[in-house]
């Protein structure tokens, strides 16, 4: 969440590279602090469109930029930039801002390359899985090793089929159900070595055993085809749980073949989506779910979506594991081109393992760059456990000298039995590496200024997060006297319309509401058992809503005079309509707890204008306006 607002806040609150220019003049004060013309103009081109300026906007965006550097002043004033939770916090930002920086480019490319190639085709694989913890012991490696060695030499005898091996002996809990085949996937899909061996081995082959941290693998390719890109599409979902009775699954299932023939009929989608979908979040936005790719969903889902093939396009029913869907095709996107897709592969693999590949070149790059040299031999000595003089240099880069004892005694840390050759070259990789990065690292900000920058943003957006929340959001939240305080002053502020608590039946059938009506006019049957009776031949018969609605914004309560009690039915547009009004609730003011987060909001905004007087009275700002709209030219 911090991380979120931190950003939202640099992208009207932050400036990027501050210029050290000459020439760069004093655009404002703060009582002693000098900002220049560089820093403003920073903020000011970051969130403009048009590289024009008006003198409306600029006085705009000064005042923002004042408010801003109110509140920073604020936050050291406070000492918040000397504390360890701000510095902790910095040390973060700043580790995940250094990583472009610590990878080799060209490499990266190449992955780049790959990772497009992968998107472009998409792979059909199965698998057999053979379990192994990461910490197993060579034995066990060994053991899991020759078993599915083992499996693969008997699946290419003949004895047994790749399915029914994967039956027989993957560990795989779905293997059970999908014969070991996992359907086709794309890059960043599956782990990488398990993408790197369906992608590497030919169709109709098996690879080599692979590891990777879920245990040792074989994989079958089963085809290669083109990446169907992505669809945009829409559903009508109606749930069904798996520990239902089958009569209550059975109805489900009209329910959906239902909804499918009134849609067969020319009923809108968007309304019955609406209306009937189980999945609310898109029900809300009339079914839409967004765009989806190859493997992303349920492979019944994504078999119907990707087979629709024009736009409007209306799925039959689709039994997955949650339930049935009607799919609507919105629109399709086939795979774009390399540079269309550049920026988005090149955050995944910077998320993804592959990226290590390129801190390993960039480790040798910087070798190069920083004259390393190194005395391998005394990897020997302490393997052999020689007398070493500690002093001894182990490797030296960039004027600095690393000796022989200090690695002999990070080798020991932790690490009670002996070690082979390998494992002590290993480590001693690893610890050369992690020199050089850790040098590399107070580089940055003299060697890339846009590094130096964006850790400025990012430090002052942090100051601009902590300050704010002990001033307003979090004071506003404990300050429970002043909240009623402010609540007393503003009730007029914070209404209930006029509402009614009652339920709400709504069929298109005239004969199906007279006899809810009848049945719920009579009483002595709970109002759910009249639904479930009347919806036994369909489940779309009669509809049922209970609870409390504004008039005003309920379709079968605006402008219709329902009174309390058991009301006769009515048309209202295409559906007939009868309420039970239990009780009428006139227009009143809402209760502090019934509006909490509204009043809290406006609380807040409150405190902020307050604390701003205060701020703007204890400092002293000039702004020099020759400065200021001389960017206008």
């Amino acid at each position: 969440m911090k991380r979120i607002i931190v950003s939202l806040l640099m992208g009207i609150s932050v400036w990027g590279t501050v210029s050290a220019q000459q020439n760069d003049p004093v655009l404002m004060t703060i009582d002693d602090e000098q900002v220049t013309k560089s820093e403003f103009e920073q903020i000011f081109w970051k969130n403009k469109k048009e590289k024009t300026a008006t003198k409306d906007e600029l006085d705009e965006y000064i005042e923002l930029f004042k408010k801003f550097k109110l509140k920073v002043k604020a936050a050291e004033d406070a000492g918040l930039d000397t504390s360890a939770k701000f510095k902790n916090e910095l040390a973060g930002y700043k580790a995940q801002l250094e990583r472009p920086y610590l990878v080799d480019t060209t490499l990266n490319e190449a992955l780049i390359e790959e990772a497009y190639y992968r998107t472009q085709n998409e792979v059909r694989a199965s698998h057999i899985l053979i379990k192994l913890p990461k910490e197993a012991t060579p034995k066990d490696t060994l053991e899991a090793y020759n078993k599915i060695m083992k499996i693969k030499k008997d699946i290419e005898n003949g004895k047994i089929t790749f399915a029914e091996a994967a039956v027989k002996f993957s560990e795989d809990p779905s293997a059970k159900q999908n014969k070991g085949d996992l359907g086709y996937f794309t890059a960043f899909r599956m782990v990488y070595p398990f993408e790197n061996a369906a992608y590497n081995t030919k169709v109709g082959e098996i690879s080599e055993p692979f590891r990777t941290q879920f245990g040792y693998h074989i994989v079958r390719t089963e085809d290669l085809r083109k990446g169907r890109g992505k669809v945009k599409v829409a559903h009508i979902m109606v749930r069904v749980k798996e520990d239902l009775p089958e009569v209550e699954k059975e109805n489900l299932k009209k329910k959906a073949e239902e909804i499918f023939q009134k849609l067969q009929e020319g009923a809108d989608f968007a309304e019955l989506a609406r209306e009937y979908s189980d999945d609310r979040n898109s029900a809300r936005k009339g079914g839409e779910i967004g765009w989806i790719n190859t493997g992303e969903t349920f492979k019944e889902f994504d078999d119907a979506a990707f087979g629709l093939k024009e736009n409007n396009q209306i799925s039959k029913p689709v039994k997955t594991p949650v339930g049935w869907h009607i799919i609507k095709r919105l629109d399709y996107k086939p795979v774009g081109s390399l540079e269309e897709m550049r920026s988005e592969l090149k955050h995944k693999i910077q998320r993804d393992v592959r990226s290590q590949q390129t801190r390993v070149k960039f480790i040798n790059n910087l070798k190069k760059e920083y004259g390393f040299v190194e005395n391998r031999a005394l990897l020997f000595d302490i393997y052999n456990k020689k007398d070493i003089n500690p002093n001894e240099e182990l490797f030296s880069f960039a004027g600095k000298s690393y000796k022989v004892g200090e690695f002999i005694e990070f080798l020991s840390r932790g690490r009670n039995k002996s070690m082979s050759f390998d494992e002590i070259n290993k480590i001693y990789e690893q610890y050369a590496a992690n020199k050089l990065i850790a040098y590399e690292k107070t580089q940055l900000e003299k060697k890339y200024p846009e590094f130096k920058a964006l850790l400025k943003e990012y430090r002052d957006g942090i100051l601009l997060f902590d300050i704010t929340d002990k001033m307003v959001w979090s004071k506003a939240v404990k300050d429970t006297a002043g909240l009623e305080l402010y609540y007393d002053a503003n009730k007029g502020k914070y209404m209930w319309p006029d509402r009614v608590e009652g339920k709400i039946f709504s069929s298109n059938n005239k004969k199906i509401i007279k006899k809810a009506y009848k049945l719920a006019k009579k009483g002595k049957i709970a109002n759910d058992s009249i639904v479930n009776y009347l919806n036994q031949s369909s489940q779309l018969n009669v509809k049922l809503e209970s609870g409390t609605f504004e008039k005003e914004k309920h379709p079968y309560l605006k402008n219709q005079s329902w009174k309390k009690g058991v009301n006769k039915p009515v048309l209202i547009g295409e559906k007939y309509v009868f309420v039970i009004v239990d009780k009428e609730l006139p227009k009143q003011p809402k209760k502090l707890s019934e509006a909490k987060g509204m009043i809290t909001a406006d609380y807040q905004d409150y405190l902020e204008k307050e604390w701003l007087k205060e701020l703007e009275k204890k400092h002293k700002i000039v702004v020099n306006e020759e400065v200021l709209y001389s960017i206008i030219k």
